[in-house]
């Protein structure tokens, strides 16, 4: 029996289709299907039923996966604890940030830590989504959405605060002209969209992105009014608040995995993002 082709079980009950997995797996679909094809043979069973558009697993599948699932995230923990025992300040650390704290927060402050730690290697997603520590993807996170659970280690960094943005042509405009620049239906749950949307009233969103860099960059193009993070919006020229009018600034949190928290490297990139965030 072959570990891998566990893995892919798990990976196909968790996605639900040969297509989802084979997205996740970074692999193509006949791959996803011959592993199953393996599994299936090695144990004797079948494990899943082949349906014209699903391909759902069966009882014993189930039964299987699960089981493939507690041995990967022993793996995983086994992996968290290794790093965790290194004395040294190198290897890869994992994290994973908002898209609008990366660039703007975070990787500013990317140079200080590279040369005090020349040997550290930061792996670093800009993801709107919540990723799972549990499951390996990241060994800290920083979230605009206060962390759920007591398995790991939580700890509020600051805030960040959103205003209202334009170019001054359309600043000079009476307010009732203003047309706005808002989150598509990807994003229509963050009190930021909700904010604005009370806001402008019977005024129109004439523009939905699913991302600020896409709302910074229409707002500097004279497209509307945007709600801007102001460490992203306040340092441009071409932009200027319309009025003192804003919404509550977003509290930002930082997640740290249990098993990494007296790991060298990541408390190095966890003080690091402490220190940048006091700043303000």
């Amino acid at each position: 029996m072959n570990w891998d082709d566990l893995h892919v079980l798990a990976v196909l009950d968790r996605e639900g289709s040969l297509a989802g997995a084979a997205r996740a797996l970074g692999v193509n679909h006949a791959t996803v299907s011959r592993r199953i094809s393996a599994l299936e043979e090695s144990l004797g069973q079948a494990l899943v039923r082949r349906l014209a558009r699903s391909t759902p697993l069966t009882e014993k599948g189930k039964e299987i996966a699960a089981i493939a699932r507690d041995m990967e995230q022993g793996a995983q923990r086994i992996e968290r604890l290794t790093h965790a025992a290194q004395g040294t300040l190198s290897g890869r650390v994992r994290l994973t940030a908002p898209p609008v704290l990366v660039s703007e927060v975070i990787i500013p402050a990317m140079r200080d830590l590279r040369a005090d730690h020349p040997d550290l290697q930061i792996a670093l997603s800009a993801n709107s989504h919540i990723t799972s520590l549990d499951s390996g993807q990241a060994d800290l996170a920083v979230r605009m959405v206060e962390p759920q659970g007591k398995q790991n280690i939580v700890r509020r960094l600051g805030s960040v605060a959103f205003a209202l943005y334009a170019t001054p042509d359309i600043a000079r405009l009476p307010p009732q002209q203003w047309r706005f620049i808002a989150f598509d239906e990807t994003l229509a749950h963050v009190p930021q969209q909700r904010w604005l949307e009370e806001f402008a009233g019977n005024r129109p969103l004439d523009l939905l992105t699913g991302d600020f860099h896409s709302q910074f960059a229409a707002a500097r193009t004279g497209l509307g009014v945007a709600l801007l993070p102001c460490v992203m919006a306040e340092p441009c020229k071409e932009l200027v608040r319309v009025t003192g009018q804003q919404p509550e600034a977003r509290p930002v949190w930082m997640v740290i995995h249990a098993d990494l928290k007296h790991a060298p490297a990541v408390r190095a990139v966890a003080d690091m993002l402490v220190a940048v965030f006091s700043k303000g």
